[in-house]
């Protein structure tokens, strides 16, 4: 059957049809020439063909795209260039990070230099360990012996000496960042996959940044996962590469070749339960001389090498530490931030810098790179439009106020400070929506996300009341199987049949549910290589093509006005109750939306709110396809807010 080909296939669904509406036909003119079959008796003979068209026409001809769209992406990859596909894909990862780095303002006023130390020995492979994995890997080591230090503390550095600890420094080139909360994991990963970027020749790996918070290693294998991510990151890597073992996927083609330098971020941001069981499957899952690099925080990390009845390491990996940033540091950062030393601006944080590099809890609290993003973006006024006359910003003064007992209450005082900065009208972009229903959204959206930090659109329908999904989907049905009735039977008969059926749906949860259930497992998130979208508009499609089928066949038998009749009916109630039936997941996010836009006062427009939250705010941030919020921090201080 695989080779009959695109032709082959339109030829059988062409057939198909035809046979089944000449069938029909020729036994409705049968029966009318004997005398037995009015228009009535017509119609309802006809009222069978659509189930056998809709059959035959979902049967043959969804199994004749799916095959013929793969032949297509195989015969159109037959000769793909795995070299050319990761330059490529090395082109886009870089575009997609400078244009996050321009989000984050990481080099807004310019790169924090955060330094690091080695980690404690316990946490990582003892350094002869590393050397000797090293030098016995096959084909030998990755890197330059003649480079390596004697021992771990070498391995201390900082700000973009990060590419050379982990390229010249650490023999295995498999490297674990710890830090504590906001010390600027993330960032040193960027700067890691920047430097990458720019100094990599052809033949070596594109380095890649994943979220761990989506992965269940106990439901999924790391290279599944990180194929899934790939293709849901990179789109243009769901196309197809024929080899040789008959494999024809090209995510999976790039990782089984090597060409994919993984840098994993949030460890410490799976379930705790998960932990160990996350780096024994990394280790399961890394082959000789794979580099790999690890983030996590460094009281979760070592939670995690011990288990009960053993203890367990990130296979041949060096681990660093970083470290709280320096004083000096931190005040030129602030200083620079508001225009420089020595002007008004920068001189409203002397009593701030004074204590930084101290254990009082501002001076612990501004010790992260996190710390100081957020007190710049609340207490550094940014230029305004000539046009307007802003309010005078908070004085940072406040942040050395006795009130603050402690650096957790310095903290709490930045994270709810921040959004009314983030959405302060007077500014460059002023946002569409107020503080209020900004601040009220977020709140929402880190209690729905719970533990999990992305911020993914098929999540919302499970944040409104479950019945509010059946019942629009039992009005839907009754609208539709209504409104049919009364076209071809009658108003009479759509008045009494609409609200049959909805409340037969609301009670019975309806049929079609097995059939959206069935569409969702086949097409949405199975094997398939249709993408949702194709999907959603295939089925109003099948819909409309059923109804102008149905529609010319019963006009032949019956007439004009009956034909238009029955294919309005087909259309709506196939176009409607099934296309849009409140069980897709894309009619439950809908749905899901509407409600919380009018009981909870979300945005209507969810997905322009995020992207403006991303893009202008600053307040999310994005890895992959999912956007995040800025912190994990700040996810966990809002879900813990009232609305």
């Amino acid at each position: 059957m695989r080779g009959w080909g695109r032709a082959g296939w339109t030829a059988a669904v062409i057939i198909s049809v035809v046979l089944c509406v000449g069938g029909f036909w020729w036994t409705v003119l049968a029966l009318r020439r004997q005398g037995d079959l009015t228009h009535t008796d017509t119609a309802g003979v006809l009222s069978f063909l659509p189930g056998l068209v809709g059959a035959v026409f979902g049967g043959w001809g969804f199994a004749a795209a799916m095959r013929a769209l793969r032949a297509q992406r195989a015969a159109e990859a037959a000769a793909v260039d795995l070299d050319r596909v990761a330059e490529q894909l090395a082109v886009a990862v870089k575009v997609q990070w400078e244009a996050e780095e321009a989000v984050r303002r990481v080099n807004d006023p310019g790169p924090l230099p955060v330094a690091w130390r080695a980690a404690e020995a316990d946490v990582a492979e003892p350094w002869p360990t590393l050397v000797g994995l090293a030098r016995a890997w096959p084909g030998g080591p990755p890197g330059t012996p003649s480079l390596w230090p004697a021992d771990a503390a070498g391995l201390a550095g900082r700000d973009g000496q990060i590419g050379e600890v982990f390229y010249d420094w650490v023999p295995t080139r498999r490297l674990v960042i710890l830090g504590e909360p906001g010390a600027g994991k993330s960032v040193v990963l960027i700067r890691l996959l920047r430097h990458i970027i720019e100094t990599r020749t052809p033949s070596e790996p594109v380095p890649v940044l994943f979220s761990l918070s989506s992965w269940n290693p106990q439901k999924q294998t790391l290279k599944a996962w990180l194929a899934d991510q790939l293709r849901r990151a990179y789109p243009a890597l769901c196309a197809t590469a024929t080899r040789g073992d008959g494999s024809d996927d090209l995510t999976q083609a790039l990782l089984d070749a090597g060409r994919i330098l993984p840098l994993l971020d949030g460890l410490d941001e799976l379930s705790q339960v998960w932990h160990s069981t996350a780096i024994d499957a990394l280790n399961r899952a890394l082959p000789a001389k794979q580099p790999l690099v690890v983030a996590c925080r460094a009281d979760s990390y070592r939670e995690a090498l011990t288990y009960p009845g053993g203890m367990v390491r990130l296979n041949g990996a060096a681990a660093i530490e970083l470290l709280p940033l320096e004083r000096d540091v931190a005040a030129a950062y602030l200083q620079r931030d508001a225009g420089g030393p020595h002007i008004p601006a920068a001189e409203r944080w002397d009593a701030v810098i004074a204590l930084l590099g101290t254990d009082s809890p501002v001076g612990q609290a501004l010790s992260t790179p996190l710390g100081l993003f957020l007190a710049r973006t609340i207490y550094n006024p940014r230029p305004q439009p000539s046009t307007v006359t802003a309010p005078s910003a908070p004085h940072p003064d406040e942040l050395c106020n006795m009130a603050f007992p402690d650096r957790a209450a310095v903290n709490t005082h930045l994270f709810q400070a921040f959004i009314p900065a983030a959405y302060t009208p007077h500014q460059e972009h002023p946002s569409r929506w107020t503080v209020k229903q900004a601040r009220d959204t977020f709140v929402l959206l880190a209690q729905i996300l719970r533990d999990s930090p992305n911020i993914d659109w098929w999540i919302l329908p499970g944040a409104i009341p479950q019945y509010i999904h059946r019942l629009v989907f039992a009005i839907a049905f009754g609208i539709a199987f209504g409104t049919a009735g009364g076209l071809a039977l009658g108003p009479a008969f759509g008045i009494a049949f609409g609200p049959a059926a909805a409340l037969a749906c609301w009670s019975g949860d309806s049929f079609s549910d097995d059939v959206s259930e069935e569409v969702n497992a086949m097409f949405l998130w199975g094997d398939s290589s249709l993408s949702p979208g194709e999907v959603l508009a295939l089925v109003p499609g099948v819909g409309i093509v059923g109804g102008l089928l149905y529609g010319v066949v019963a006009g032949i038998a019956g007439g004009v006005s009956l034909g238009i009749a029955s294919a309005v009916a087909y259309v709506l109630v196939y176009g409607l109750a099934f296309g849009l039936n409140g069980r897709t997941e894309r009619a439950r996010f809908a749905i899901a939306r509407t409600y919380l836009a009018v009981r909870r006062g979300t945005p209507w427009n969810l997905m322009a709110f995020l992207q403006d939250a991303h893009a202008k705010r600053g307040v999310l941030r994005q890895v992959g396809e999912a956007y995040q919020f800025r912190h994990i921090e700040l996810q966990r201080h809002l879900a813990q807010q009232q609305i």
